[in-house]
């Protein structure tokens, strides 16, 4: 039988707000350095804003907003959905690993 149920929840990954803002620069043929410049934020920290390795602020969602004219509710929105994907693929794989009978294990995987 499949470990997939019908109404499970989780996603395969979670994606970072940087790939949409990575994507949106793109779009607009910008640098990731012109946007850090507008904002007033250090490059580096731009850069790890866009490489996933640091998360959107309230703060940076609303430079955001005035820069790229996309909600700063958007960014945030976005953001906390990366961070609940995030537990929902670490808590699925926790009960992956263990040893739970198969009725309780898909029920727990349910949720």
């Amino acid at each position: 039988m499949s470990d997939l149920l019908a109404n499970d929840r989780t996603p395969g990954s979670a994606i970072h707000p940087g790939v949409l803002i990575k994507e949106e620069l793109k779009a607009r043929g910008m640098k990731q350095k012109d946007l850090a410049e507008a904002i007033d934020v250090a490059k580096n920290v731009m850069s790890e804003v866009i490489n996933g390795k640091r998360n959107i602020s309230a703060a940076l969602a609303v430079k955001l907003e005035k820069a790229l004219g996309i909600q700063a509710e958007f960014w945030m929105k976005y953001q906390v959905n990366y961070e609940i994907n995030l537990i929902r693929i670490r808590h699925k794989n926790s009960i992956k690993k263990a040893r739970i009978p198969g009725k309780r294990k898909k029920n727990l995987m349910a949720t």
